[in-house]
Parts: C-alpha cells; structure tokens; sequence
C-alpha cells in the first residue's frame, strides 16, 4: 500500500522537473525546434553553454514529468480504490479533462503541449497498473532499446559509408532549415491570428503523426520507469539511504559523460552522419539514466529533516505543476512571440538562459504564497471541481481544540 498522505519527493521532484521544463523550452520559443537539435548560427561561448544545458537538461526533465505522472496514476487509483469507489469511473474523467485542456493549450498557446500525449498515453497503461515493479521496468527497458538499437545500428552502417560528398549537401540541408525557420518566427512574431494558423497546423502535425510515432512510446517508457520506481518503494521511503545513494551514483556516473559527450558532438563536431548518429545513441542511453539520477538527488533531498525555504519553494512549484506549466508557456510566449515583446530571434543563447531564473524566482514565490492561503492551484482546482464536482478551494480551518479535550 502506498498510503493516503502526500509523498513530499513527489512534489520537489516534479517542481524540479517544471523548473527545468523552462530552461529547454525557452530554446523552442526563443530559436525554433531546429536549435533543440543542433546550434545553427551560434557562437562559439554559445555553442559550449548549450551543450552543457543541453546535457544537463534536455529530455530529463521532460522524462521526469512523465515518470511522475505514471507514479501519480498509481498513487491516485490506489485512494480511490481506498475510498470504495471504482478507479476508472473517476480516473477517465480527470484523463478527459487533461485531454481537454491539453488541446486548449496546443491549439491557443504553444503546439508543444505534452498533456494530450499524457492523457492517451494515461488511458492506455491505466490498463497495467497492477503489474509490479518488475515488470513495469522490463518493458520500460524494452522500449528504450527500440529507440537505441535501430539508431546504433545505423551508427555502425555509417562507418562502411562513404560521405566524402556530403558537405555541400549538408550546407544546403542547414541553409534550407534556416529559410524555413525564417518563417517560422516571423509568422509568430506576427499577429495572433498569424501565430494561430501555423501553431494549429504544428499542433495538428504533432499530435496526428507525432504521438502515435513516437511520442506515445516515449511517454509510455517514462511512465512504465516511473511506475516501477513507485511499485519498488523508491519514493515513499521504502529504499534504505545506502541503496538510493548507490543507485542514484551508478545512474548518474555514466549518464552524464554519455549526454554531455553526446551534445558536445553536436555543438563542436561538423555534422557528419556517423558521428551525429553516434552522438544520439549515447543521449537516448544517457537520458533515463540521468533523470532517474536527478530524482535520486530529489529523494534524498527529500528526505533531510530541515527543508529549506528552498526546497519548499520546489515543492509548493510542484504541486502546482498544471498551473505552473501552463503559466510558463503563457509567460515565455508573451516574451517571444508577436502578441508580447517579439523577442524570438533576438537574443542569443546567453541571454536567453538568463530569463529562466527569473521564471522559477516568479513561480517559487507565487506558489509558495498561494499555497500558503488555498489547498489547489488555480488549474488543479479547476481540474477536480470538473472531475469531482464541488471542490472547496480556500484552505479547511482546523477548529481550535477546547481546554479539556482530547
């Protein structure tokens, strides 16, 4: 049994993980998808400072947040199954209404929403629940090695090739992408409505072809982890401090030269094919390993007996983790995009990484504060008042205990 009371390493680690969504979106919203992959026009101080965040950064938080779902899945169906009620009259509702807004999100504000995949991906292993631990990890093994095999497949092939022309191929690829991602800002330094009709037909791509390719597997793997890691007791204190101190240095000791080596492929290495698909193998292997490294860290963290302003700030961000989400696409579209200040193709990657800071500060202390008066965040109370009905917002009051009473 899992228990009833919030698990405070679930709330830092997915503050965390909201926190360094930030950090790589920006990327997206200030450059285009294009600079997610490789540093098209940047300096050569740029070029470092983005391998590093990149490796640091890119795909470990986002692999966090679906770890955190899939073990908030089992967390939520356990408590309902407590209360006597039938999990899947209560979970598919909420699942629904995550879809909802996720397409509100996709279609309105950013097309790189991730809620939608969540909530297909929610009803499908919703299905799985009860399988244990281990073999949540095996499949969530197997899924990885699909996406890792065929790449350092193609890696070996490539050392047969041969490439002697592909440089001025390779030019005329990049200056292609530069044209394209041209029009790309100027249609979202535009008008809403201009912003609209491209992020509409983005969105629409992503999730018509997107989700079902590979979206939903990935999203799958991460949850399957994250499952797993809940089943075994790996966030609810049932690992002993010396195994979660081991694991966590045998997760990030080879996790980190294998990301960082891999984005510093990208960012120094001219961008031949062998290379690059040697450069993807060791990310896709590096990624869980250091997520799963980072949420060691945060267990840990957890589970010191003085918190920290800090660390509560973290955890107050995560759990407003919808609110918080949501706001910051709200928050770096006013920045980038044409209906704000239109600061998309204007900074460059030093500047930009200095505006992440200022959104975690914003969001630590508005959730810390908001916290302090109401139970939910505003989109989380809003979300179970859909969900349940009526939901009470503002904090219960304890009534105070009378002389004489026990």
């Amino acid at each position: 049994m899992i228990g009833t009371q919030r698990i405070e390493s679930l709330d830092l680690i997915r503050g965390i993980a909201v926190c360094g969504l930030v950090l790589i979106n920006s990327i997206e919203f200030g450059f285009g998808s294009t600079e997610l992959i490789y540093p098209l026009g940047f300096s050569e101080t740029d070029r470092t400072l983005w391998a590093v965040v990149m490796g640091l950064g890119c795909g470990k938080f986002a692999t966090l947040f679906a770890a955190l779902f899939g073990a908030g899945m089992l967390l939520f169906c356990e408590r309902v199954e407590a209360s006597g009620r039938s999990p899947a009259g209560v979970y598919f509702p909420r699942l629904g209404w995550l879809l909802f807004f996720g397409m509100l999100h996709a279609y309105f504000i950013w097309h790189g929403d991730i809620l939608v995949t969540y909530a297909i991906t929610g009803f499908v292993l919703y299905w799985c629940r009860k399988w244990s631990a281990g073999i949540f990890l095996m499949v969530g093994g197997i899924l990885l090695a699909t996406f890792v095999v065929p790449v350092l497949l193609c890696a070996i092939v490539c050392l047969f090739l041969d490439f002697s022309g592909y440089g001025e191929n390779a030019t005329q690829i990049l200056d292609a992408i530069i044209a394209e991602q041209a029009k790309e800002t100027a249609a979202l330094k535009g008008s809403w409505w201009e912003q609209m009709k491209l992020r509409a037909l983005y969105a629409f791509l992503y999730q018509l072809v997107g989700i079902p390719a590979y979206l939903f597997w990935i999203a799958a793997m991460n949850m399957c982890f994250g499952m797993a890691l809940m089943k075994s007791g790996f966030f609810s204190g049932g690992w002993s401090a010396a195994r979660l101190r081991k694991t966590t240095f045998l997760l990030l000791a080879p996790g980190l030269p294998l990301t960082l080596g891999g984005y510093g492929v990208f960012a120094l290495a001219p961008p031949a094919p062998a290379p690059l698909l040697w450069a993807y193998t060791a990310l896709f292997t590096g990624m869980p390993l250091v997520a799963f490294g980072y949420a060691g860290l945060g267990v840990i963290w957890a589970r010191r007996e003085t918190p920290g302003r800090l660390r509560r700030g973290l955890a107050a961000v995560g759990r407003m983790a919808f609110t918080n989400y949501i706001s910051q696409s709200v928050i770096l579209s006013l920045i980038y995009y044409g209906h704000g200040l239109g600061l998309r193709g204007q900074l460059n990657f030093r500047e930009m990484m200095l505006i992440a800071p200022a959104v975690w500060l914003v969001q630590i202390l508005v959730s810390s504060w908001w916290l302090s008066r109401f139970q939910y965040g505003p989109l989380e109370w809003l979300w179970r008042r859909l969900t349940y009905g009526r939901v009470s917002l503002r904090k219960q009051q304890t009534p105070p205990r009378l002389p004489g009473r026990s």
